[in-house]
C-alpha cells in the first residue's frame, strides 16, 4: 500500500471516529436520567434505544462526507472553509446534549437546535460546492435534526416549567 493511500485510510478513520467520539462523550456525561423520565413525553417520541443507533449512523455519515470534502476539495474555499463550517456545526451539535439533559434547559436547547439546523444547512451548501456527493451524506442528518427540533419543541410545550 502506498504512503498516500495509507494516509487516506487514517484520515478517513479520524473523520468517522471524531464525530462519534464527541457524541459518545456527550451521552456518557448524562448520568441522572430521572429528570428526563419524569417529563411528560410526546406520544410520537421514538423509543430510547433508537437514539444511539441513529446518532451513530448520522455521525458516521457526517464523517464520511467531511472526508470526501477533504479528499476532493482544494484550497481555502473548497476544503478548509467547508471543513471549518463543519467543525463549528459539530461543536454546536455536541453541546445540545448537556443543554437539554444535564442542565435541563429545554427552551435554550430548542433555540440551540434551530441554530444547529441553520448551521447544518450552511454546511450542506458548503459541501455541495465542493462536490454534490459530499452534501448527500448530510441529508439524513438535516432530516434527523428537523425531527429532533420538533421533538424538543413538544417537550417544551408539554413541560413549560421544567
Amino acid at each position: 500500500m502506498s504512503q498516500k493511500r495509507s494516509d487516506n485510510v487514517w484520515i478517513f478513520l479520524l473523520a468517522v471516529v471524531i464525530p462519534n467520539a464527541g457524541g459518545w462523550v456527550g451521552s456518557s456525561l448524562w448520568q441522572d436520567k430521572s429528570w428526563f423520565e419524569a417529563l411528560e413525553h410526546p406520544v410520537w417520541r421514538p423509543p430510547n434505544w433508537l437514539f444511539p443507533v441513529v446518532w451513530t449512523i448520522m455521525y458516521t455519515l457526517m464523517g464520511v462526507g467531511s472526508y470526501y470534502v477533504w479528499k476532493h476539495g482544494e484550497g481555502l474555499s473548497k476544503r478548509w472553509l467547508p471543513l471549518a463550517i463543519y467543525c463549528v456545526q459539530l461543536l454546536v451539535n455536541w453541546f445540545w446534549t448537556p443543554l437539554f439533559f444535564i442542565w435541563q434547559l429545554i427552551l435554550v436547547a430548542l433555540v440551540w437546535l434551530v441554530i444547529l439546523w441553520i448551521l447544518v444547512v450552511i454546511t450542506i451548501i458548503a459541501f455541495y460546492r465542493v462536490k454534490k456527493s459530499c452534501a448527500f451524506f448530510l441529508f439524513p442528518y438535516i432530516l434527523w435534526i428537523t425531527i429532533a427540533t420538533a421533538l424538543n419543541t413538544n417537550y417544551y410545550i408539554l413541560n413549560p416549567t421544567a
